[in-house]
């Protein structure tokens, strides 16, 4: 083989083991699963790569191209806006902020439900101590609280639950099925459907990989329920693992259709396109999402996701 395909063909599999890595059935081992997650950026950087090279190595630009067009495909699906119906008074609105192991700042926090007003509140990496400083701040607005943990307990271990008065007479429980507690929620606006608060394990070595995949493994089991739940939370993942696709179920993400799907929420101290989307609110496939924002959360490493949706009408 001539050494220009040689090369041609070493790097377009490079490439492809970069931007495809769940093609070839191996994102969710480590390191591979951290790699996918940034598939959007390498798909442009691979592109402009090809772009450069395609004068004088013409072989190694088009393999680079195709690469890049098959990176392109798997993402472009969640820039696409379709329509969707205007909010309404029978909207559930949710949202959903990593607090950073209990420092982030309660006030602009507090500020933020004050003008959005969620019917249901989740915050990965809170406990008892971030609820004690927070609930001052939110007691007048109609807020109710729970905690995943025991007071004791650092915060980064646990799950935090807000309600609202419209929320209504919500029940709430907490279970060990992952690495953290979640917090399962059930009646009051939530009708006949469950809500879950979650936190699964990072994918930040060999060992917390296998953990993190248990941990999706367990959201499947709810999503494939026959009437699907809510699951929101901060999931470490985003949709270029296909673990986290496997574990939609019955839902969907609520940035679906919405264009606002590449919107990095992690970290929040880069530019939102120099992100990743690993905050979620996965909703039933069959509900109208009506709003989908992404705000900045002062001294917090991500932002929070703020979505509006409409259940169906024996739900409500």
């Amino acid at each position: 083989m001539p050494r220009r395909s040689t090369v041609a063909v070493a790097a377009g599999a490079a490439a492809a083991a970069v931007l495809l890595p769940d093609r070839l059935r191996v994102d969710h081992l480590f390191p591979a699963v951290d790699v996918v997650a940034w598939r959007p950026h390498a798909t442009v950087v691979t592109g402009l790569a090809a772009a450069l090279l395609a004068r004088r190595h013409r072989p190694v630009a088009a393999a680079l191209g195709a690469a890049a067009l098959a990176g392109a495909a798997a993402v472009v699906d969640r820039v696409v806006v379709r329509p969707r119906p205007a909010t309404g008074p029978d909207d559930l609105t949710i949202l959903s902020a990593n607090v950073l192991l209990g420092r982030a700042d309660t006030g602009a926090l507090a500020t933020l439900l004050e003008r959005e007003m969620p019917d249901l509140v989740a915050l990965p990496e809170a406990g008892e101590d971030y609820r004690a400083k927070l609930m001052p701040l939110v007691e007048s607005l109609g807020y109710r609280s729970w905690s995943s943990i025991p007071p004791g307990v650092p915060d980064g271990h646990g799950v935090v639950l807000l309600a609202s008065a419209r929320a209504g007479d919500v029940l709430v429980s907490t279970g060990p099925e992952m690495r953290r507690r979640h917090l399962e929620v059930t009646g009051g606006i939530l009708g006949g459907r469950r809500m879950f608060a979650v936190h699964p394990e990072a994918p930040v070595g060999p060992g917390h990989t296998a953990r993190w995949r248990d941990d999706l493994a367990q959201i499947a089991r709810w999503t494939h329920a026959p009437l699907a739940p809510i699951v929101v939370g901060d999931f470490n993942a985003t949709l270029d693992h296909s673990l986290l696709r496997a574990a939609l179920g019955g839902c969907r993400s609520a940035a679906d259709g919405t264009g606002k799907g590449l919107i990095g929420t992690y970290p929040s101290t880069r530019s939102r396109v120099a992100g990743i989307q690993i905050d979620h609110v996965l909703v039933p496939g069959d509900a109208a999402v009506t709003r989908f924002e992404i705000h900045y959360l002062p001294s917090s490493d991500h932002r929070a996701v703020l979505t509006s949706f409409r259940l169906t009408p024996p739900d409500r």
